[in-house]
C-alpha cells in the first residue's frame, strides 16, 4: 500500500487564467451537453464533453528543448526523456528575494547551507519564491517575480540538476529580456518548468518529483499535473 503524501503542485486550469504576454489565452467550452447527446442517442444515456483550447505554455507546463533553442535537432516535449520529469528533488526558499531582481549561486549556495542539502545528479530543483501566493490572480503576477541569472542556472547544471521549476510565470525576470535563464537552457539543452504552486509545503525537504508532459507530437512545451511525493 503507498504511504507516501501527495502534494499537488499544479495551477487550475479555467477560462480566465493568467497566461504569460503573447500567449494563447486559455478557452473551455462545453462541445457536448447532456440534453444534447440524450437527444442524439435516443436511449435516455447521455453524456458530456468540453472542448479546451490552451497554449502548451500556458497552465503549469514543461518547455521542451526547441522551444528555447533554434535548433533543428533540438528536442521536442514528445522526445524529452521522461527521467526527468520523475526525479528526486529538492526545494530552496528564495522568497526574500526582492521583485524585479535576480539571484544565483550565493543565494542558491546560502540555501543549501541552510537546509542540510545537496544538488544531486539527475535531481530536479524547485524555488519557492512565493509569487503564486501573494500575486497569482492580481496583475503583478506576470511582470512582477524576481528571475534566476545565467551563474545560478549553469550552477544547478552543472551540480547535476536535469529540471527545474518555479511557482512563478517564468524562471527569467520579465525586465530581463536577454533572458539569461532560458538562453542557458537553450545552450545546455535542458527543460525547466513554470507556474508551480504550494511549494512552500516543500521548503527545505528533498522528496519525489512527477511531472510528466502530454505526448504532443512536436510540441514545444506540454501542461502537467506536477505533484510531489513525500515519505
Amino acid at each position: 500500500m503507498f504511504t507516501g503524501k501527495v502534494i499537488d503542485l499544479s495551477q487550475e486550469i479555467y477560462q480566465g487564467m493568467p497566461v504569460y504576454p503573447g500567449h494563447l489565452k486559455t478557452v473551455v467550452f462545453t462541445h457536448l451537453s447532456h440534453e444534447e447527446c440524450k437527444k442524439i442517442l435516443g436511449t435516455g444515456f447521455s453524456y458530456e464533453t468540453r472542448g479546451i483550447l490552451l497554449c502548451d505554455h500556458g497552465p503549469t507546463h514543461i518547455d521542451s528543448v526547441s522551444h528555447l533553442s533554434r535548433d533543428p535537432e533540438a528536442e521536442s516535449i514528445d522526445q524529452l526523456s521522461l527521467e526527468k520529469c520523475v526525479t528526486s528533488a529538492i526545494c530552496l526558499d528564495v522568497s526574500d528575494v526582492a521583485l524585479r531582481t535576480q539571484f544565483g549561486v550565493e543565494k542558491i549556495k546560502e540555501q543549501l547551507d541552510k537546509w542540510g542539502l545537496d544538488i544531486r545528479q539527475g535531481d530536479t530543483v524547485l524555488f519557492y519564491t512565493a509569487h503564486y501566493d501573494r500575486y497569482y490572480g492580481k496583475d503583478e503576477y506576470m511582470t512582477e517575480y524576481p528571475g534566476l541569472d545565467k551563474a545560478g542556472t549553469e550552477f544547478i547544471i552543472d551540480s547535476g540538476c536535469v529540471n527545474f521549476g518555479v511557482d512563478s510565470p517564468s524562471p527569467d525576470m520579465w525586465y530581463d529580456k536577454t533572458y539569461p535563464c532560458h538562453s542557458t537552457c537553450a545552450d545546455r539543452k535542458i527543460t525547466h518548468i513554470e507556474n508551480l504552486c504550494n511549494l512552500d509545503k516543500l521548503v527545505g525537504k528533498r522528496f519525489t518529483f512527477i511531472g510528466l508532459p502530454l505526448k504532443i507530437r512536436g510540441g514545444t512545451g506540454s501542461p502537467i499535473r506536477a505533484v510531489a511525493i513525500l515519505g
